[in-house]
């Protein structure tokens, strides 16, 4: 059995993402129980039928341990489910907060997909941190405007946005390279398609240290995309990748951390003029 513990009091466990998937025909494992409160300090829990199968991790120079289009035609699947409701990680409660600590400028959950990306407090942030000077935090407080024509399209559609591609969270057969199911919905959310291609693009394009091998172009063919990474979109979910997870966890004097903070300025160049 595969017990998932979410820190948040009464949280679903994306017991509802899990609940969609399953109708919809995608592999994911058979919820045998779940418990608003059941944890020892009253932490939601669930148990999900055991898979037997190797986890997608994978390290470079490996080559990738599954077919990449079926991956892409997977993922369509999962970006094809609309949600009747907001934006933001399932789950979360509207009114009360945040569950995800690890993620303070993001949500919790809003009506509208810009109001998702708390620019303005991440501004602050990196400007008190030294990352960005006066001018920089000013155009990333503002993003939200500048780009609301483009952010304000999106319906929400459900997201893993758990490192779906790799880190595990994909159950493959052995020897074939077949998925076989898909887990670990902590961070299921409501958002545009294009957000989670980000991340995709983040590790098998943009990654400039230790990139592992992936084929972007099967990956796209099959999923059926010809989105431009480089278009104010791309730009935008970049920087949001570098600015509301990388950047928390990196050390701003490593090799890594110098870059993601130079991408970061260099893509807030771009907007000066928009």
């Amino acid at each position: 059995m595969l017990l998932k513990i979410k820190k948040s009091r009464g949280s679903p466990v994306g017991v509802y993402f899990h609940g969609r998937l399953r109708k919809a025909g995608l592999p994911v494992p058979e919820l045998i129980a779940f418990a608003p409160n059941a944890g020892p300090c009253g932490e939601a829990c669930v148990i999900w039928e055991w898979i037997e199968g190797e986890p997608a991790e994978w390290e470079p120079p490996d080559p990738c341990p599954y077919d990449e289009a079926e991956f892409g035609e997977l993922l369509r699947r999962i970006h094809d489910l609309r949600l009747d409701g907001p934006f933001g990680f399932l789950g979360d409660p509207a009114s009360a907060g945040r569950s995800f600590t690890s993620h303070p400028d993001l949500g919790s959950v809003s009506e509208s997909w810009p109001g998702f990306f708390h620019c303005a407090r991440a501004a602050q942030r990196y400007f008190d941190k030294g990352y960005l000077d006066q001018r920089e935090a000013d155009i990333l407080a503002s993003l939200p405007d500048r780009l609301v024509d483009l952010l304000v399209r999106p319906e929400p559609r459900l997201l893993h946005m758990g490192d779906i591609m790799h880190n595990g969270n994909m159950i493959l057969e052995p020897g074939s390279g077949r998925i076989l199911a898909i887990v670990d919905y902590v961070e299921s959310m409501a958002g545009d398609p294009r957000w989670e291609l980000a991340w995709l693009d983040y590790y098998f394009a943009d990654l400039p240290f230790g990139r592992a091998a992936f084929d972007m172009a099967r990956f796209r063919a099959a999923y059926g995309t010809d989105h431009d990474p480089r278009d104010p979109l791309g730009r935008f979910y970049l920087a949001a990748i570098l600015l509301f997870e990388k950047l928390l966890f990196f050390d701003p004097a490593s090799s890594i951390g110098r870059c993601a903070i130079e991408t970061v300025r260099q893509i807030l160049a771009s907007f000066e003029r928009v």
